[in-house]
């Protein structure tokens, strides 16, 4: 590293100015375009409803999966956003689509992947939300009596579940999709091999990257999601900043 976090950081908002509205619309396509394939998920999983919960619930997952591989292109497009600020160079809403336009089939083959072990990481706290679900913890007449500090302790212990599988799983591979924008020469398995050579050494610096974000998320939370307008485009440039610092190109332009 040739740059402190706190230097990565105070860079991402240097070069944030004047292009959050950018940003803003960026997100607001995102949101629009994913929320329309959940709803589209629906729509076809619906006549699959009298085949049973089984057939219904593998349906749904198989479904929910390639949303998520949806998302994931769309947050290669975000990367290649963030990269293009960071990098003061002229930015534009088609740098969104740019996982539709640039070698897809390498794209999907990608995010396919990480889709998936985002799908693992996120398990513990799904499973334990759905248990506390069943058990009738959010519902206001379920007729169950559910203790507070149950629900607090599943509840942690998912978060915790999560947050360790992210750090051990999800990090080593965090740039794969920087790696993917920046090198059209390379495959998609090449782009995981060298997010994790990149990662080596570095997992913890990146988890305590999160970690002082973490405030602006609990905002966000507070603010019902609002927040999250300025926050993941913070988020995402200091990401980009921080593979440029990874791979020794910080600042080349």
């Amino acid at each position: 590293m040739t740059r402190s976090l706190s230097q990565i950081k105070e860079d991402a908002r240097n070069s944030l100015a004047g292009n959050y509205l950018l940003y803003f619309v960026v997100l607001v396509i995102t949101g629009i375009l994913t929320g329309l394939a959940n709803q589209l998920v629906s729509v076809l999983a619906w006549p699959f409803g009298s085949g049973g919960f089984f057939v219904l619930a593998l349906l749904n997952l198989i479904l929910d999966f390639l949303v998520m591989i949806l998302a994931k292109m769309f947050l290669a497009g975000q990367y290649f956003l963030s990269l293009n600020i960071a990098r003061y160079n002229r930015v534009s809403v088609s740098d969104l689509f740019l996982a539709f336009r640039y070698d897809t089939p390498k794209a999907i083959q990608l995010c396919a992947v990480l889709a998936l072990i985002e799908t693992i990481c996120i398990a513990p706290f799904s499973v334990s939300l759905s248990n506390l679900a069943y058990a009738g913890a959010f519902t206001l007449n379920g007729g169950k009596n559910v203790p507070v500090w149950s629900i607090l302790l599943l509840s942690f212990c998912g978060l915790a579940g999560m947050v360790f599988l992210e750090v051990v799983i999800a990090f080593p591979l965090s740039q794969a999709l920087f790696l993917y924008i920046d090198h059209q020469e390379i495959s998609a398995s090449e782009c995981l091999s060298r997010s994790r050579s990149l990662m080596r050494g570095h997992v913890k610096e990146f988890f305590l990257l999160h970690l002082s974000m973490a405030g602006y998320i609990v905002l966000c939370v507070i603010s019902m999601g609002l927040g999250l307008v300025w926050v993941l485009p913070y988020l995402n440039v200091t990401k980009a900043n921080y593979y440029m610092n990874l791979t020794g190109t910080y600042k080349p332009y």
